[in-house]
């Protein structure tokens, strides 16, 4: 029918065939669908009034349809051309798109009716969108606003964002066809979505709502673009997993760290790793960029959140990791190498390897650090436990650092202003400085060979602490709760106190000066002990089976046993007055030796170049020879 309508009256199409309105109509008191269908081949075919719609309306034209739709029919979009319904209409029963595009420009615009796709249907609007949507063709977002997919939805022909934001809050809203984002779509539907291809271009966002996981066969983020991944308590990992190829680039943005990460580990080993993307192919390229946020305040400066494409090459992984290697992957936290633990009742074990890492930050800057080096600070306790390459240093200015392994330190020098503590065994030659305390504790037996200048003194709580250089220990006092090695030569004027025991070992001649107080004896296996003060060797036995050299005056009534010879050197008196036991001899080499004891001067001979005194009774059974004199007193 294409004579032209006008006037102020009603258009009404009845029966059941088929009427083509195709005239340019200007007809205003609107038209009435009681039966079969009418179609509008031009988009002002049914003139400016409102349409009630009880049977079929098809619109095979282009253009923006604006009159109002009411009724129970239904809407058919035919032909190639692309139209718009802008009204808020009402109809009930239904939309089909057969051919071209019907753009929805009023998110109320197709009534509240099913819609079937087989063409294009475009969403040109913002608000909620609950109609169903099913059939072969392709939905399409375009516009600035935001719109939301609330529908259980099948179609199979694809979604397009090409402009606004897409929210889907159904797990099947978007269907089952790809995905082409080209502005910003979110997927909020507190369960899995699955979709074949999903592809983000250049400058758009794909976001992944707290909960929301994805299924998707390909998986493809383009350059420029932004992948966001929203995390609670609630998220299954992996959160995307693609059964075929995914290719990452752009940006990863990550919210909710903390509710998948622990933000509190106690070691190395218990650094968390979460599955973000899973390809049961291969994952090629990665992001340029990582930003996160969520991750508990109390997370220790030295851990970083790291994202990676794990060894196998088929995962991208969010952890948690130490930022000492941070710049191999791309990390939130730039790489250095300060380790501050500020809980002085907490602990962080570390049992990786520290090994040498390029520097990433400029090391003439106030914060740089060369990539070869460890500060601990704070009033926690760091513990090494691996078997650790860097060289340029370790600088404790903070609580306690513990190394279980001798090659914990790595290679280079130690500054020492808080407490270090040794907890092994083998032979520690980095030198030791600063301030600070050492603390020998385990069972193990450690040698010190350096020349250490540390001045806050020696802790010997377990094993044996062996000194191969008279500077070792450095120049505090020493507290030995159980074994002190000296193995070498010179004077060792550090006072030692404690319950332990001091073994003097090798060929050296070593010279105790200090005024000590340790308890748990002394034992000479070889080379030279020399006391030059009557209280060197504390209070406990002294069992000899080298030399004991007293030069000194004084009583000293330690007990001494063994196989050595007991030297008197020096010009003082020296008082003996135990009952000892040794049998090696005794040689008074200068000054007076006063045995008040029988027994002082143990079994052996007595060789005399100086002053012997005897200021005891009984019977005095060594042989005596030598230049010197005896008293009887």
């Amino acid at each position: 029918f294409d004579n032209a309508i006008s006037g102020s009256g009603q258009v009404v199409k009845s029966g059941d065939d088929a009427l083509t309105l195709s005239g340019n109509n200007s007809y205003t008191g609107g038209t009435l669908i009681s039966d079969g269908t009418l179609v509008a081949s031009n988009v002002e075919a049914l003139g400016s009034g409102d349409v009630t719609n009880d049977a079929v309306l098809e619109l095979n034209t282009g253009g923006d349809f604006d009159n109002a739709i009411s009724g129970s029919g239904q809407v058919v979009k035919s032909g190639d051309k692309t139209l718009t319904l802008s009204g808020a209409n009402s109809y009930t029963g239904g939309t089909t798109i057969s051919g071209g595009t019907l753009v929805a420009s009023n998110v109320e615009a197709l009534g509240s009716g099913d819609i079937t796709d087989n063409a294009t249907l475009e969403l040109n609007t913002g608000g909620d969108f609950d109609n169903a949507i099913s059939g072969s063709g392709q939905v399409v977002k375009s516009g600035d606003e935001t719109l939301t997919l609330s529908g259980t939805n099948t179609y199979t022909g694809g979604t397009t964002i090409s402009g606004g934001t897409l929210i889907a809050t159904h797990v099947n809203a978007l269907g089952t066809g790809a995905i082409d984002n080209r502005a910003s779509l979110l997927l909020d539907a507190s369960g899995q979505f699955a979709v074949t291809d999903l592809t983000t271009e250049s400058g758009g966002n794909t976001e992944i709502g707290a909960g929301s996981t994805l299924q998707a066969t390909t998986l493809t983020q383009k350059s420029d673009s932004t992948l966001t991944i929203n995390l609670n308590s609630n998220t299954a990992d992996p959160v995307i997993h693609a059964a075929s190829q995914v290719s990452l680039a752009g940006t990863l943005d990550i919210t909710g760290v903390g509710d998948v990460l622990d933000s509190d580990p106690a070691s190395t080993d218990d650094l968390d790793t979460f599955t973000l993307i899973a390809s049961d192919k291969t994952i090629a390229g990665d992001f340029e960029k990582l930003t996160v946020a969520g991750m508990d305040a109390d997370l220790a400066d030295f851990i970083t959140v790291d994202g990676r494409i794990d060894d196998t090459g088929k995962q991208y992984e969010l952890t948690t990791a130490l930022t000492w290697y941070a710049d191999r992957d791309d990390a939130v936290t730039d790489a250095h190498g300060t380790f501050n633990l500020t809980n002085a009742d907490g602990s962080f074990a570390v049992n990786t390897v520290l090994e040498n890492v390029d520097a990433t930050l400029d090391p003439d800057s106030a914060t740089g650090w060369d990539g070869t080096s460890l500060i601990k600070q704070g009033a926690g306790t760091l513990i090494l436990n691996a078997e650790n390459t860097y060289t340029v240093g370790t600088t404790i200015s903070g609580g306690t650092l513990v190394a279980t392994n001798v090659d914990a330190l790595g290679s280079g020098d130690v500054t020492d202003d808080a407490t270090l503590e040794l907890n092994t065994g083998g032979t520690f030659d980095n030198a030791i400085s600063g301030s600070g305390q050492v603390v020998k504790s385990g069972d193990k037996m450690l040698t010190l060979s350096g020349t250490n200048s540390y001045s806050g003194g020696t802790l010997i709580s377990g094993g044996t602490l062996v000194a191969t250089n008279v500077d070792a220990l450095g120049s505090g006092d020493v507290t030995d709760d159980a074994t002190l090695e000296l193995n070498t030569g010179g004077t060792f004027d550090n006072a030692i106190s404690g319950s332990g025991q001091v073994v003097k070992s090798g060929d050296d001649t070593l010279t105790l000066s200090g005024s000590n107080t340790y308890t748990g004896g002394t034992i000479i296996s070889g080379g030279t002990l020399v006391a030059s003060n009557v209280e060197a060797l504390g209070t406990g036995d002294v069992t000899n089976d080298a030399v004991l050299e007293l030069n000194t005056g004084g009583d000293f009534d330690n007990a001494i046993s063994g196989s050595g010879q007991v030297v008197k050197s020096g010009d003082e008196t020296l008082t003996l007055s135990g009952s000892n036991t040794y049998t090696g001899g005794t040689l008074i080499s200068g000054g007076t030796l006063v045995a008040s004891n029988v027994e002082a001067l143990g079994s052996g001979d007595v060789t005399n170049d100086a002053v012997l005194e005897l200021n005891t009774g009984g019977d005095f059974t060594n042989a005596i020879s030598g230049s010197g004199q005896v008293v009887k007193s």
